[in-house]
């Protein structure tokens, strides 16, 4: 699926010939085709592993599309081409039987060349293929147990593990890769690196141009990319750790973040599978979210990228083109959402914001909040709803009410919450370990469907998917500096 700059679908693609696409790859190529991944369920002899002569595996497919008409050009199947034998994931138990495939070969990304051939990344036999796009032939391997290439830098260059992302460079002369070196919890000691290597078809022969070192040393058990930006910089994203680094071409340090607790690194309870940094411009097709509490007003647009200021504005009637609202006040745009004071002598029953860019443009206004300074309900507008004018009030979130009772919670009480936390966490974790038999047939990868709900979340992983409002200290200790009210917060539910 691709979308628009309005977040809109503006193609979608499905598998050809009745096979599924997957999640591991979708990469438009030079010639403005897709190309796709696919494990599609197939009966193999699999006795070389220990298996039984009437196996099962998954097959590690991919295709190429027409984007317009999804047109099928181009199909290949690991199985007609790779010997299971050259594989260094054992059966782990799988394979027996088709509800547990065994996923030997685990393609995770593909690219196309000028030459209108093909390179492939198989995890599980730690090797890149490069594959003639008319015979669907190998024409050479580069790692793992049959690589035709004499490595220049000692091993460094055809060492790499589990690897994801490759990518030509340089015209084809140049290949980039993550080498996760790690999979699974059982062998988590090896680091994870980004990998430059020049390629020399003529002499088959391979070298490391540059290596990519975190200086906190990340040990990605799955997923991950490498991206050079047009600046010259080396983006690494480490997959199942959530974490990313820019690197100048040479190797240095220049940013390094991460989007959940390094202590979580390892767990996959937040994980982003590949890290891109592009120029983008957002143009969501909805309005701002506004939300109004006492002397405190709140404003966030989801995908926008243009915002540069807020501007709050009020009314006492319905917006027409002659009666506009009255200009009260300009903020800054400050993170997602934005706090804006509403001024102490504001009158007006109705509220609203409008998205200003940095040209002074108006980008879009949200509906009108009703207002009322002295109640002790907040009022949230969705830039979803229907009304052209007026937001309906939003529901506070639960989240409001498990706050007010820990402000004023005993101490016992907080110890049995601390308690119901603990055994919240211990339940993540016996689920997430009953589940790593399963991860493991397809590295961490399960079909879309089996995460359709919260059915499969542990106590604490639902409450933490809740949304938290920036009014929220607002709504609990009152309106503001500018006035004292006692009294507790109601939740506002229509």
């Amino acid at each position: 699926m691709k979308l628009d700059s309005s977040y809109q679908e503006a193609f979608t693609l499905s598998g050809a010939n009745g096979l599924a696409a997957d999640l591991h790859e979708f990469h438009i190529t030079l010639d403005e085709t897709a190309v796709y991944t696919i494990y599609d369920i197939r009966p193999a002899d699999i006795r070389v592993a220990g298996g039984p002569e009437n196996g099962w595996i998954w097959d590690g497919t991919f295709q190429e599309v027409n984007i317009e008409t999804n047109e099928l050009l181009f199909e290949w199947r690991a199985s007609e081409h790779f010997d299971i034998a050259d594989v260094y994931r054992g059966r782990e138990g799988s394979g027996e039987d088709k509800e547990r495939p065994w996923d030997y070969f685990h393609i995770n990304s593909i690219d196309k060349d000028a030459k209108g051939n093909f390179l492939v990344s198989a995890r599980y036999c730690n090797c890149l293929i490069y594959i003639d796009g008319h015979t669907g032939e190998t024409i050479w391997t580069l790692g793992g147990r049959r690589s035709n290439f004499t490595d220049l830098s000692g091993g460094a260059a055809t060492n790499f593990t589990w690897q994801h992302h490759a990518r030509f460079r340089d015209n084809g002369t140049a290949i980039t890769l993550l080498d996760n070196s790690s999979r699974g919890r059982g062998a988590p000691q090896y680091p994870s690196r980004g990998l430059y290597l020049d390629i020399d078809e003529t002499n088959m022969t391979v070298q490391v141009r540059h290596e990519y070192w975190n200086e906190y040393p990340i040990k990605s058990q799955s997923q991950g990319s490498i991206q050079i930006l047009d600046s010259g910089n080396v983006l690494v994203g480490y997959g199942f750790s959530a974490a990313w680094t820019e690197f100048s071409m040479d190797g240095e340090v220049l940013c390094h973040a991460h989007f959940a607790p390094g202590r979580d690194f390892h767990t996959g309870k937040v994980v982003s599978y590949r890290t891109f940094k592009h120029p983008w411009v957002g143009k969501p097709n909805t309005l701002p979210d506004f939300e109004v509490y006492a002397y405190r007003a709140a404003a966030s647009w989801n995908g926008a990228t243009e915002v540069s200021h807020w501007v709050l504005e009020g009314t006492n009637e319905k917006i027409s083109e002659t009666a506009q609202p009255t200009f009260l006040s300009a903020v800054p745009k400050d993170g997602f959402e934005t706090v804006i004071p509403i001024p102490n002598d504001t009158k007006y029953k109705y509220l609203r914001v409008r998205a200003v860019s940095a040209k002074g443009e108006t980008l879009a206004a949200s509906k009108l909040a009703r207002w009322d300074p002295t109640s002790n309900e907040a009022v949230v507008v969705s830039g979803d709803s229907d009304d052209p004018f007026f937001g309906d009030s939003d529901k506070i979130y639960a989240t409001f009410i498990f706050l007010t009772i820990a402000l004023f919670s005993t101490a016992a009480i907080g110890a049995f919450l601390w308690f119901g936390v603990k055994k919240g966490y211990l339940m993540s974790w016996l689920r997430s370990r009953r589940r790593d038999d399963k991860d493991k047939e397809r590295g961490n990868f399960q079909p879309l469907k089996r995460f359709g709900g919260d059915e499969d979340l542990s106590d604490v992983e639902v409450e933490d998917s809740v949304e938290f409002s920036a009014l929220l200290g607002d709504q609990l200790l009152g309106p503001g500096p500018d006035v004292e009210r006692a009294g507790s917060m109601d939740v506002v539910r229509r």
